[in-house]
């Protein structure tokens, strides 16, 4: 019995809690970057900022997990994997490819 021991795919998944990732090339001529803050080790907030507006806004919840160098994101019936290589990721999301970049910072 393993009452104590933790999957690969969960210790995978931790190892981006608490992370924050941002994205500047956007296909919204008025927003500034996205971001995405993985709050867990299974949920991710997708956040948005304008350049008109002065805080950023959360526009999605989602659940993720790690795969080895594969990241998996649900949100309901949508659907993106990225491929993550070192400090970025690069997924196909909304028809647009985003690249990414991991913050130096942790702090959520």
């Amino acid at each position: 019995m393993r009452l104590f021991s933790m999957s690969k795919r969960i210790k995978q998944s931790l190892a981006l809690a608490g992370t924050v990732w941002i994205c500047s090339s956007t296909n919204e001529p008025e927003a500034s970057y996205y971001k995405l803050v993985f709050t867990n080790g299974e949920q991710v907030e997708g956040w948005i900022k304008f350049e008109n507006e002065k805080e950023e806004q959360c526009v999605f919840l989602a659940d993720y997990h790690k795969s080895k160098n594969i990241l998996h994101v649900r949100k309901q019936e949508d659907i993106f994997t990225a491929n993550l290589e070192n400090n970025k990721f690069t997924a196909l999301i909304d028809d647009q490819k985003m690249t990414f970049k991991k913050q130096k910072s942790n702090t959520i």
